[in-house]
This record gives C-alpha cells, sequence and structure tokens, in this order.
C-alpha cells in the first residue's frame, strides 16, 4: 500500500486489522493453554507450577 501511495489512512486501517487478527489469534493460544492447564490443575498434578506456568503467558498477552 505504502509503494502504491495509498491513503494514509487506508493504511492506518489495515494496521489496524493486521493487530486485531495476531490478537485474537493470541487469544484462542491463550484459551487453549488456560484451558491445559485447568486440566492439569484438577488432576492434582504439581497445581501451582500450572497456575504459575498460566499467569506468566497472561502477563505478556
Amino acid at each position: 500500500m505504502i509503494g502504491e501511495d495509498r491513503y494514509c489512512l487506508d493504511e492506518i486501517q489495515q494496521i489496524h486489522a493486521a493487530r486485531a487478527a495476531l490478537r485474537e489469534v493470541a487469544l484462542l493460544i491463550i484459551d487453549q493453554h488456560v484451558s491445559e492447564g485447568l486440566k492439569i490443575a484438577a488432576s492434582g498434578i504439581d497445581n501451582a507450577q500450572a497456575v504459575e506456568d498460566m499467569m506468566r503467558v497472561l502477563r505478556s498477552a
């Protein structure tokens, strides 16, 4: 778009769309991770480590 000398607001809109799409992918990954972490926690296997791991991922999002 930049090389084509497109209208700058169109370029900004595309950047926002790309960021939103990446955020959705990140949320899907976090969802899967949290689901697996809860399964581990529910099974009684090292609950503290499962919670710590989930919190580390959530903080980085």
